[in-house]
């Protein structure tokens, strides 16, 4: 799909899980802890087990040499791109470098009557002009001459530089990223569908960034993708607040980090009402909160009992506020190994409190924000008790059958007469309106009561009363 960069240039925008990339892009990080503060918290884990040798050959291969590690269109899954790196000639992986340092190098010339560079044998044989063409291209990371010194004698030896990229991924797959990768990549396809689903024609790549993380574009990493005219925007798992950008001359892949638990598409057409509001500030109108806020955006990713070491609180009192900003949305937990829990912020709730505010006091605007008490006052007081003061539902099942019944048909009105629903929508759409995470059971209890209708093979869900032809309960 064609996506506006600027007024003046068209690209071609899509969202990809790019799977190495993405380990390639993880593997990068655990050299950065230092300089890249408030990453993942696999990423500082796993680089604080690595010994300085490690830590050495992984800035090596991905400061000096990364430009080698390009994977190729067959390279469906990281044990295949290993596979297949080890069938490369070792002299290609060398060029590879070479080349990608001089077309660097032409790009960023002023003129056309600048030089465009000295050729790969005199990159070979001269480290000076080596290390300057270096310092002029590099961007990502500071420059350092001891470093890229060691990086050209590697080119110079084309089986060493194979041997010394081959072992490092593989122990790095092996013995750290694989389980990683089991771990997270169910929720990062997930991420990839939402977001796909939420891309708008016309958009600028900084709306678009900022529709789906609610931050902002980096400058610089704007001003990168200005000559690209292809973009992949990639979420990854591990990169915090940062963003991280491979390209070439053809392709650019921008690397992000946002949790998967909202659905772009609904928030935009859910307005948030006063009794939403008044709950979101609420929510944030406390010390504590603001304190566990702080310190999820200094490491990105905490276990529960890390929180309450670092308040120096009781359990069950930072249970509490944790519990309140997860109901608000601005945390998105996870359970981890046993009854432990890790937290991370989610940048799109707070957005939307954000935009919430903007609209209330804005005059033109003033008419967007539902007058009405729709989640609060304006429901049935038998009803409240199960709801928390945005509307959503935080328990289930209730005990009696008339409860049950009632939570349904409150549910069910938040689906369109007429539409037909995914299984996935009619999952997502429930976890918007509910803090149950078994959105399945919720799914089913709808059918079962016959609020909803569905297909035979419960791909497709419709409320009752809905007309489709007989083909669709097929």
């Amino acid at each position: 799909m064609a996506y506006s960069l600027s007024s003046h240039q068209a690209v071609h925008v899509e969202v990809g899980l790019e799977s190495v990339y993405n380990a390639l892009n993880s593997f990068s990080l655990l050299s950065a802890t230092e300089r890249l503060r408030g990453l993942n918290a696999w990423v500082v884990r796993t680089s604080a087990t690595l010994n300085p040798e490690r830590l050495h050959t992984n800035q090596l291969v991905f400061e000096g040499l990364r430009d080698a590690l390009a994977p190729g269109h067959d390279d469906l899954d990281f044990p295949t791109y290993l596979k297949n790196l080890t069938e490369q000639d070792p002299n290609v992986l060398r060029d590879r470098v070479l080349e990608r340092l001089r077309s660097r190098f032409s790009q960023r010339v002023p003129s056309e009557n600048t030089p465009a560079g000295p050729d790969s044998a005199r990159l070979l044989s001269d480290v000076h002009a080596y290390l300057t063409c270096v310092e002029y291209v590099q961007v990502d990371t500071p420059f350092d001459p001891a470093l890229q010194t060691e990086v050209h004698a590697l080119l110079n030896d084309a089986p060493a530089l194979y041997h010394l990229i081959v072992s490092h991924l593989e122990e790095l797959w092996k013995t750290t990223f694989a389980a990683e990768w089991r771990r997270v990549q169910s929720s990062l396809r997930w991420q990839v569908e939402m977001f796909t689903r939420s891309l708008e024609e016309d958009a600028t790549i900084e709306d678009t960034y900022h529709t789906f993380t609610g931050r902002e574009l980096p400058a610089d990493t704007r001003e990168r993708l200005t000559p690209i005219p292809e973009i992949v925007l990639v979420p990854s798992w591990h990169m915090g607040r940062h963003v991280a950008l491979w390209e070439n001359e053809a392709s650019a892949r921008l690397f992000f980090s946002e949790p998967p638990n909202y659905d772009i598409t609904l928030l935009r057409s859910a307005p948030v009402g006063r009794a939403e509001l008044r709950a979101r500030l609420d929510a944030l109108a406390d010390e504590t909160r603001m304190r566990i806020l702080e310190l999820l955006v200094q490491q990105d990713e905490l276990h529960a009992q890390d929180i309450i070491a670092a308040l120096d609180l009781s359990q069950s009192s930072v249970s509490r506020h944790l519990k309140q900003l997860v109901s608000m949305g601005y945390l998105y937990e996870r359970r981890g190994e046993g009854a432990n829990k890790t937290y991370r912020l989610s940048s799109i709730y707070f957005e939307r409190t954000a935009r919430a505010i903007e609209q209330l006091v804005s005059a033109e605007d003033t008419q967007k924000m539902p007058m009405t008490e729709t989640h609060d006052e304006a429901q049935p007081q038998e009803l409240r008790r199960f709801l928390d003061r945005s509307g959503r539902l935080t328990m289930w099942p209730p005990a009696k059958q008339r409860d049950k019944l009632l939570i349904l048909e409150y549910l069910a009105g938040f689906f369109e007469q007429g539409r037909m629903y995914s299984e996935k929508e009619v999952n997502e759409l429930l976890l918007l309106h509910s803090t149950i995470k078994d959105s399945a059971a919720l799914r089913r209890a709808l059918y079962e009561y016959r609020f909803m209708n569905r297909a035979r093979d419960g791909s497709r869900y419709w409320l009752i009363g809905s007309e489709f032809s007989d083909f669709a309960a097929q």
